[in-house]
């Protein structure tokens, strides 16, 4: 696999950008976790809830790059757009991670011996984001 390593793409938005200068990313689900310990038990029991999904990824900051620029502008923006991961590449069969997306969080870090890095969180709907082969 490490012949891949460079080939992962993002693509942000209704139109899809590419969000370029692509470092590193990250896709966490997780469910909720709900108490449903009974008193007296001794004992905490508890059931999984909703399904969150996101995600993360970090990147050198470039804000001339559209997909960039399209992401930092949508920060607190309510209505989801559309988000895909391609870990491997653009092709088919290959793996491609997809729905809609709400920015959540973006924060930049700089330091004297480095470049500038932008980290981006992109929050699944309530469809979540769902991993399928590319058609």
């Amino acid at each position: 696999m490490a012949d891949r390593a460079a080939l992962g793409v993002i693509e942000f938005g209704d139109t899809p950008t590419a969000v370029g200068e692509v470092r590193s990313w990250t896709q966490p689900q997780e469910a909720t976790e709900i108490d449903v310990t009974v008193m007296g038990t001794g004992n905490a029991d508890f059931i999984p809830g909703a399904i969150r999904a996101s995600l993360e990824c970090e990147l050198f900051f470039e804000f001339a790059d559209a997909g960039q620029a399209l992401a930092l502008a949508q920060l607190g923006n309510s209505v989801p757009q559309a988000v895909s991961l391609y870990p491997l590449g653009v092709g088919s069969t290959l793996p491609v991670l997809s729905g809609n997306a709400t920015v959540m969080s973006y924060s930049s870090q700089g330091a004297a011996d480095g470049a500038v890095e932008l980290s981006i969180t992109f929050s699944g709907d309530s469809d979540g984001l769902a991993w399928t082969a590319q058609a």
